[in-house]
Protein backbone atom coordinates (compact mmCIF):
# COMPACT_ATOMS: atom_id res chain seq x y z
CA UNK A 1 0.00 0.00 0.00
CA UNK A 2 1.47 3.34 -1.04
CA UNK A 3 2.04 6.30 1.26
CA UNK A 4 -0.70 8.22 -0.62
CA UNK A 5 -3.27 5.52 0.06
CA UNK A 6 -2.27 5.35 3.73
CA UNK A 7 -2.56 9.13 4.01
CA UNK A 8 -6.03 9.10 2.45
CA UNK A 9 -7.19 6.39 4.86
CA UNK A 10 -5.85 8.33 7.84
CA UNK A 11 -7.53 11.51 6.63
CA UNK A 12 -10.83 9.72 6.08
CA UNK A 13 -10.64 8.22 9.55
CA UNK A 14 -9.99 11.63 11.05
CA UNK A 15 -13.01 13.12 9.25
CA UNK A 16 -15.26 10.30 10.45
CA UNK A 17 -14.00 10.80 14.00
CA UNK A 18 -14.66 14.53 13.88
CA UNK A 19 -18.21 14.03 12.58
CA UNK A 20 -18.92 11.44 15.27
CA UNK A 21 -17.51 13.68 17.98
CA UNK A 22 -19.55 16.64 16.78
CA UNK A 23 -22.74 14.57 16.83
CA UNK A 24 -21.98 13.40 20.38
CA UNK A 25 -21.45 17.02 21.43
CA UNK A 26 -24.71 18.12 19.81
CA UNK A 27 -26.63 15.33 21.56
CA UNK A 28 -25.08 16.26 24.92
CA UNK A 29 -25.98 19.93 24.46
CA UNK A 30 -29.57 19.07 23.48
CA UNK A 31 -30.03 16.82 26.53
CA UNK A 32 -28.63 19.57 28.75
CA UNK A 33 -31.13 22.13 27.39
CA UNK A 34 -33.94 19.63 27.77
CA UNK A 35 -33.13 19.11 31.45
CA UNK A 36 -32.97 22.88 31.93
CA UNK A 37 -36.35 23.38 30.23
CA UNK A 38 -38.01 20.93 32.61
CA UNK A 39 -36.12 22.08 35.68
CA UNK A 40 -37.51 25.60 36.01
CA UNK A 41 -40.48 26.83 38.00
CA UNK A 42 -42.59 29.72 36.71
CA UNK A 43 -45.53 31.80 37.82
CA UNK A 44 -48.93 31.67 36.16
CA UNK A 45 -48.52 34.41 33.58
CA UNK A 46 -52.28 35.02 33.33
CA UNK A 47 -52.40 35.73 37.04
CA UNK A 48 -49.03 36.99 38.22
CA UNK A 49 -46.80 38.24 35.39
CA UNK A 50 -45.81 41.90 35.85
CA UNK A 51 -47.26 44.08 33.14
CA UNK A 52 -43.93 45.63 32.26
CA UNK A 53 -42.53 42.20 31.40
CA UNK A 54 -44.79 41.90 28.41
CA UNK A 55 -44.12 44.82 26.10
CA UNK A 56 -41.22 46.87 27.44
CA UNK A 57 -38.77 45.20 25.08
CA UNK A 58 -36.33 44.41 27.89
CA UNK A 59 -37.08 40.71 28.17
CA UNK A 60 -35.90 38.24 25.56
CA UNK A 61 -36.74 35.03 27.40
CA UNK A 62 -39.91 33.08 26.97
CA UNK A 63 -42.38 33.16 29.85
CA UNK A 64 -43.48 29.65 30.76
CA UNK A 65 -46.12 29.64 33.51
CA UNK A 66 -47.54 26.68 35.35
CA UNK A 67 -51.06 26.20 36.61
CA UNK A 68 -50.67 25.72 40.36
CA UNK A 69 -54.16 24.54 41.19
CA UNK A 70 -53.46 20.95 40.16
CA UNK A 71 -51.19 18.50 41.99
CA UNK A 72 -48.03 17.15 40.50
CA UNK A 73 -48.41 13.89 38.71
CA UNK A 74 -46.79 10.88 40.28
CA UNK A 75 -43.18 10.53 39.25
CA UNK A 76 -43.89 7.12 37.81
CA UNK A 77 -46.31 8.64 35.34
CA UNK A 78 -43.58 10.64 33.66
CA UNK A 79 -40.48 8.59 34.27
CA UNK A 80 -41.83 5.94 31.93
CA UNK A 81 -40.99 8.12 28.95
CA UNK A 82 -38.76 11.04 28.08
CA UNK A 83 -40.20 13.14 25.23
CA UNK A 84 -37.83 15.16 23.10
CA UNK A 85 -38.62 18.62 24.36
CA UNK A 86 -37.54 21.66 22.35
CA UNK A 87 -34.86 24.00 23.69
CA UNK A 88 -35.76 27.62 24.11
CA UNK A 89 -35.12 29.78 21.06
CA UNK A 90 -32.41 32.41 21.59
CA UNK A 91 -34.55 35.39 20.57
CA UNK A 92 -38.24 36.30 20.57
CA UNK A 93 -38.25 37.07 16.85
CA UNK A 94 -39.24 33.52 15.95
CA UNK A 95 -42.29 33.87 18.19
CA UNK A 96 -42.11 30.44 19.86
CA UNK A 97 -45.16 28.43 20.74
CA UNK A 98 -45.71 28.38 24.51
CA UNK A 99 -46.80 25.28 26.36
CA UNK A 100 -49.20 26.96 28.78
CA UNK A 101 -51.13 30.24 28.90
CA UNK A 102 -48.48 32.84 28.11
CA UNK A 103 -48.42 36.52 27.29
CA UNK A 104 -47.09 37.18 23.81
CA UNK A 105 -43.95 39.36 23.86
CA UNK A 106 -44.90 42.27 21.62
CA UNK A 107 -41.54 42.28 19.87
CA UNK A 108 -42.47 40.80 16.51
CA UNK A 109 -40.32 42.25 13.71
CA UNK A 110 -42.05 45.10 11.90
CA UNK A 111 -43.32 44.47 8.41
CA UNK A 112 -43.93 47.16 5.83
CA UNK A 113 -47.41 46.70 4.47
CA UNK A 114 -48.79 47.82 1.17
CA UNK A 115 -52.15 49.59 1.22
CA UNK A 116 -54.81 46.94 1.58
CA UNK A 117 -58.58 46.83 1.83
CA UNK A 118 -60.28 45.89 5.06
CA UNK A 119 -60.27 42.21 5.94
CA UNK A 120 -63.40 40.13 5.73
CA UNK A 121 -64.98 42.54 3.24
CA UNK A 122 -65.77 41.65 -0.39
CA UNK A 123 -63.84 43.39 -3.14
CA UNK A 124 -66.05 46.13 -4.60
CA UNK A 125 -66.93 46.02 -8.25
CA UNK A 126 -65.90 49.01 -10.39
CA UNK A 127 -69.51 50.18 -10.50
CA UNK A 128 -69.64 50.34 -6.70
CA UNK A 129 -66.58 52.53 -6.18
CA UNK A 130 -68.69 55.66 -5.84
CA UNK A 131 -71.29 54.18 -3.49
CA UNK A 132 -71.54 55.77 -0.04
CA UNK A 133 -70.87 52.43 1.65
CA UNK A 134 -67.69 51.88 -0.34
CA UNK A 135 -66.49 55.40 0.33
CA UNK A 136 -67.04 54.93 4.06
CA UNK A 137 -65.21 51.61 3.86
CA UNK A 138 -62.16 53.15 2.22
CA UNK A 139 -62.01 56.09 4.62
CA UNK A 140 -62.30 53.62 7.54
CA UNK A 141 -59.06 51.99 6.43
CA UNK A 142 -57.36 54.73 8.42
CA UNK A 143 -58.59 55.01 11.99
CA UNK A 144 -57.59 58.11 14.00
CA UNK A 145 -57.62 56.01 17.16
CA UNK A 146 -55.09 53.58 15.65
CA UNK A 147 -53.20 55.69 13.11
CA UNK A 148 -51.24 58.90 12.89
CA UNK A 149 -52.73 60.34 9.68
CA UNK A 150 -50.83 62.84 7.55
CA UNK A 151 -52.87 64.72 4.91
CA UNK A 152 -51.01 65.58 1.70
CA UNK A 153 -52.92 67.99 -0.59
CA UNK A 154 -51.61 68.57 -4.12
CA UNK A 155 -51.77 72.00 -5.75
CA UNK A 156 -53.01 70.30 -8.93
CA UNK A 157 -54.43 66.76 -9.42
CA UNK A 158 -51.40 64.50 -9.40
CA UNK A 159 -50.81 61.15 -11.11
CA UNK A 160 -48.55 58.82 -9.13
CA UNK A 161 -45.53 57.59 -11.06
CA UNK A 162 -44.62 55.29 -8.14
CA UNK A 163 -46.04 54.51 -4.74
CA UNK A 164 -44.53 56.57 -1.93
CA UNK A 165 -42.18 54.56 0.28
CA UNK A 166 -41.60 55.45 3.90
CA UNK A 167 -38.79 53.85 5.87
CA UNK A 168 -40.59 53.29 9.17
CA UNK A 169 -40.93 50.42 11.63
CA UNK A 170 -44.71 50.50 11.78
CA UNK A 171 -47.34 49.62 9.21
CA UNK A 172 -48.32 52.37 6.76
CA UNK A 173 -51.42 52.64 4.60
CA UNK A 174 -52.28 55.23 1.96
CA UNK A 175 -55.67 56.21 0.63
CA UNK A 176 -56.25 58.87 -2.03
CA UNK A 177 -59.02 61.21 -3.13
CA UNK A 178 -59.23 61.33 -6.91
CA UNK A 179 -59.94 64.45 -8.94
CA UNK A 180 -63.59 63.30 -9.10
CA UNK A 181 -63.75 63.32 -5.30
CA UNK A 182 -63.77 59.54 -4.73
CA UNK A 183 -61.66 57.91 -2.03
CA UNK A 184 -59.80 54.69 -2.89
CA UNK A 185 -56.67 52.81 -1.83
CA UNK A 186 -53.83 54.69 -3.49
CA UNK A 187 -52.23 52.89 -6.41
CA UNK A 188 -50.27 53.63 -9.55
CA UNK A 189 -52.83 53.59 -12.38
CA UNK A 190 -52.28 55.51 -15.62
CA UNK A 191 -54.88 58.22 -15.94
CA UNK A 192 -55.82 58.24 -12.23
CA UNK A 193 -54.97 61.55 -10.62
CA UNK A 194 -55.24 62.36 -6.93
CA UNK A 195 -56.09 65.65 -5.25
CA UNK A 196 -55.12 64.35 -1.80
CA UNK A 197 -53.31 61.44 -0.16
CA UNK A 198 -53.87 60.44 3.46
CA UNK A 199 -50.90 58.51 4.82
CA UNK A 200 -51.48 56.56 8.04
CA UNK A 201 -48.78 55.31 10.38
CA UNK A 202 -50.07 52.66 12.80
CA UNK A 203 -49.46 53.79 16.36
CA UNK A 204 -49.35 50.39 18.12
CA UNK A 205 -48.62 46.79 17.22
CA UNK A 206 -47.02 43.81 18.93
CA UNK A 207 -43.71 45.63 18.71
CA UNK A 208 -45.08 48.22 21.14
CA UNK A 209 -46.07 51.87 20.74
CA UNK A 210 -44.54 54.18 18.17
CA UNK A 211 -41.68 56.22 19.61
CA UNK A 212 -41.13 59.95 19.36
CA UNK A 213 -38.10 59.34 17.12
CA UNK A 214 -40.07 57.06 14.80
CA UNK A 215 -42.91 59.55 14.55
CA UNK A 216 -40.51 62.41 13.86
CA UNK A 217 -38.81 60.41 11.11
CA UNK A 218 -42.17 59.59 9.52
CA UNK A 219 -43.22 63.24 9.53
CA UNK A 220 -39.93 64.29 7.94
CA UNK A 221 -40.29 61.71 5.18
CA UNK A 222 -43.89 62.70 4.43
CA UNK A 223 -42.95 66.39 4.43
CA UNK A 224 -40.10 65.63 2.00
CA UNK A 225 -42.50 63.76 -0.30
CA UNK A 226 -44.95 66.68 -0.20
CA UNK A 227 -42.21 69.17 -1.00
CA UNK A 228 -40.99 67.09 -3.95
CA UNK A 229 -44.52 67.02 -5.38
CA UNK A 230 -45.42 70.65 -4.66
CA UNK A 231 -48.06 69.69 -2.12
CA UNK A 232 -49.00 70.94 1.32
CA UNK A 233 -49.06 68.62 4.32
CA UNK A 234 -50.72 68.71 7.72
CA UNK A 235 -50.18 66.48 10.74
CA UNK A 236 -52.10 65.75 13.95
CA UNK A 237 -50.71 67.03 17.23
CA UNK A 238 -47.73 64.74 17.87
CA UNK A 239 -47.60 64.75 21.66
CA UNK A 240 -51.28 63.93 21.97
CA UNK A 241 -50.84 61.00 19.60
CA UNK A 242 -47.79 59.74 21.48
CA UNK A 243 -49.66 59.84 24.78
CA UNK A 244 -52.64 58.05 23.21
CA UNK A 245 -50.32 55.43 21.70
CA UNK A 246 -48.68 54.66 25.05
CA UNK A 247 -52.06 54.34 26.76
CA UNK A 248 -53.36 52.05 24.00
CA UNK A 249 -50.19 49.99 24.23
CA UNK A 250 -50.70 49.50 27.98
CA UNK A 251 -54.22 48.28 27.34
CA UNK A 252 -53.04 45.89 24.63
CA UNK A 253 -50.41 44.49 26.99
CA UNK A 254 -53.13 43.56 29.47
CA UNK A 255 -55.12 41.52 26.96
CA UNK A 256 -52.35 40.22 24.66
CA UNK A 257 -52.30 36.56 25.69
CA UNK A 258 -51.38 33.44 23.76
CA UNK A 259 -52.69 30.19 25.22
CA UNK A 260 -50.80 27.01 24.49
CA UNK A 261 -51.73 23.48 25.51
CA UNK A 262 -49.04 20.81 25.22
CA UNK A 263 -49.81 17.21 24.35
CA UNK A 264 -47.12 14.70 25.27
CA UNK A 265 -47.56 11.15 24.03
CA UNK A 266 -46.05 8.04 25.59
CA UNK A 267 -45.19 6.79 22.10
CA UNK A 268 -44.28 9.25 19.31
CA UNK A 269 -47.22 10.15 17.09
CA UNK A 270 -46.88 9.03 13.48
CA UNK A 271 -47.11 11.92 11.07
CA UNK A 272 -49.44 10.11 8.69
CA UNK A 273 -51.96 9.39 11.46
CA UNK A 274 -51.66 12.93 12.77
CA UNK A 275 -52.40 14.42 9.37
CA UNK A 276 -55.45 12.20 8.84
CA UNK A 277 -56.81 13.06 12.29
CA UNK A 278 -56.19 16.80 11.95
CA UNK A 279 -57.75 17.04 8.50
CA UNK A 280 -60.77 14.99 9.56
CA UNK A 281 -61.27 17.54 12.37
CA UNK A 282 -61.32 20.40 9.86
CA UNK A 283 -57.73 21.64 10.20
CA UNK A 284 -55.51 22.19 7.20
CA UNK A 285 -51.76 22.45 6.77
CA UNK A 286 -50.69 26.04 6.10
CA UNK A 287 -47.39 27.40 4.67
CA UNK A 288 -46.13 28.22 8.19
CA UNK A 289 -45.86 24.49 8.89
CA UNK A 290 -48.79 24.22 11.33
CA UNK A 291 -52.31 22.86 11.04
CA UNK A 292 -54.86 25.68 11.27
CA UNK A 293 -58.58 25.65 11.96
CA UNK A 294 -59.88 28.57 9.91
CA UNK A 295 -62.98 30.71 10.12
CA UNK A 296 -65.03 31.38 6.98
CA UNK A 297 -63.12 34.66 6.68
CA UNK A 298 -59.82 32.76 6.48
CA UNK A 299 -58.60 33.91 9.90
CA UNK A 300 -57.06 31.31 12.19
CA UNK A 301 -59.14 30.27 15.20
CA UNK A 302 -56.56 27.86 16.63
CA UNK A 303 -53.57 25.94 15.34
CA UNK A 304 -51.60 22.77 16.01
CA UNK A 305 -47.81 22.71 15.76
CA UNK A 306 -44.94 20.46 16.68
CA UNK A 307 -43.65 21.33 20.15
CA UNK A 308 -40.08 21.53 18.86
CA UNK A 309 -41.17 24.30 16.45
CA UNK A 310 -39.98 22.33 13.42
CA UNK A 311 -42.57 23.02 10.70
CA UNK A 312 -44.75 20.20 9.48
CA UNK A 313 -44.27 19.40 5.80
CA UNK A 314 -45.94 16.83 3.58
CA UNK A 315 -42.62 14.99 3.48
CA UNK A 316 -41.97 15.03 7.24
CA UNK A 317 -45.52 13.90 7.96
CA UNK A 318 -44.92 10.85 5.78
CA UNK A 319 -41.78 9.55 7.44
CA UNK A 320 -41.48 11.16 10.89
CA UNK A 321 -43.07 10.82 14.31
CA UNK A 322 -43.65 13.57 16.87
CA UNK A 323 -43.32 13.08 20.65
CA UNK A 324 -45.04 16.34 21.60
CA UNK A 325 -47.50 18.79 20.06
CA UNK A 326 -48.75 22.24 21.00
CA UNK A 327 -52.23 23.65 20.42
CA UNK A 328 -52.21 27.44 20.17
CA UNK A 329 -55.01 29.94 20.78
CA UNK A 330 -54.20 33.62 20.09
CA UNK A 331 -56.68 35.29 22.44
CA UNK A 332 -57.25 38.82 21.05
CA UNK A 333 -57.28 37.71 17.40
CA UNK A 334 -60.18 35.26 17.72
CA UNK A 335 -63.79 36.38 17.27
CA UNK A 336 -66.30 34.53 19.45
CA UNK A 337 -63.31 33.61 21.57
CA UNK A 338 -64.77 31.71 24.54
CA UNK A 339 -66.84 29.42 22.36
CA UNK A 340 -63.87 28.85 20.06
CA UNK A 341 -61.66 28.15 23.09
CA UNK A 342 -64.12 25.49 24.22
CA UNK A 343 -63.94 23.95 20.75
CA UNK A 344 -60.13 24.05 20.82
CA UNK A 345 -60.02 22.37 24.24
CA UNK A 346 -62.42 19.68 23.05
CA UNK A 347 -60.20 19.06 20.02
CA UNK A 348 -57.14 18.82 22.29
CA UNK A 349 -58.89 16.23 24.46
CA UNK A 350 -59.93 14.21 21.42
CA UNK A 351 -56.38 14.39 20.13
CA UNK A 352 -55.05 13.19 23.48
CA UNK A 353 -57.52 10.29 23.54
CA UNK A 354 -56.64 9.28 20.00
CA UNK A 355 -52.88 9.15 20.57
CA UNK A 356 -52.67 8.29 24.26
CA UNK A 357 -51.28 11.72 25.14
CA UNK A 358 -51.57 13.90 28.21
CA UNK A 359 -52.38 17.62 28.36
CA UNK A 360 -49.61 19.35 30.33
CA UNK A 361 -47.92 22.69 30.87
CA UNK A 362 -44.22 23.43 30.39
CA UNK A 363 -43.33 21.99 33.79
CA UNK A 364 -45.09 18.71 32.95
CA UNK A 365 -47.98 19.41 35.27
CA UNK A 366 -51.27 18.01 33.96
CA UNK A 367 -53.91 20.49 32.85
CA UNK A 368 -57.04 19.40 34.69
CA UNK A 369 -60.60 20.42 33.89
CA UNK A 370 -60.41 22.76 36.89
CA UNK A 371 -57.30 24.45 35.50
CA UNK A 372 -58.83 24.79 32.06
CA UNK A 373 -61.98 26.26 33.61
CA UNK A 374 -59.86 28.89 35.38
CA UNK A 375 -58.30 29.85 32.06
CA UNK A 376 -61.77 30.10 30.53
CA UNK A 377 -62.92 32.46 33.32
CA UNK A 378 -59.90 34.67 32.68
CA UNK A 379 -60.71 34.71 28.98
CA UNK A 380 -64.21 35.98 29.74
CA UNK A 381 -62.69 38.90 31.66
CA UNK A 382 -60.20 39.65 28.89
CA UNK A 383 -62.87 39.66 26.20
CA UNK A 384 -65.09 41.85 28.38
CA UNK A 385 -62.26 44.38 28.71
CA UNK A 386 -61.75 44.38 24.94
CA UNK A 387 -65.46 44.95 24.30
CA UNK A 388 -65.51 47.79 26.84
CA UNK A 389 -62.60 49.39 24.99
CA UNK A 390 -64.42 49.08 21.66
CA UNK A 391 -61.87 46.67 20.19
CA UNK A 392 -63.82 43.53 19.46
CA UNK A 393 -61.77 40.29 19.47
CA UNK A 394 -60.99 39.22 15.93
CA UNK A 395 -62.10 42.57 14.48
CA UNK A 396 -60.08 44.51 11.92
CA UNK A 397 -58.75 46.73 14.72
CA UNK A 398 -57.73 43.71 16.81
CA UNK A 399 -56.05 41.99 13.87
CA UNK A 400 -54.04 45.14 13.23
CA UNK A 401 -53.07 45.78 16.86
CA UNK A 402 -52.08 42.20 17.57
CA UNK A 403 -50.11 41.50 14.39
Amino acid sequence: MSELQIGILVLAGAVVGLVYGFNVFQEWRFRKRTRQAFGRNHDDVLLNVPKNNVRDGARTDRLEPVLVDVPLADDDDFDAFEPEWPPEPPTPASRPAPAAPVAVPRMAPPIEMEPVTLMDEPEPTPSSFDSPDHQALVVAMLDPSLDFIAEVVFAQPHELAAMPRFNVAKRTQIIGRTETGLWKPAEVVPGTRYKQLNVGLQLVDRGGAVTEQELSSFCQQVARFAEEHEASVSFPQRQQKLVAARELDRFCADVDVLIGINLIARAPIEGTRLRVFAESAGLQLEPDGAFHYLADSGNTLYSLASADQVPFTLHSLLDKSFPALTLLFDVPRVAGGVEVFDRAVQFAKELADEFGAQLVDDNRRPLSDIGLARIRDQLIRIYGNMDDRGIAPGSVAALRLFA
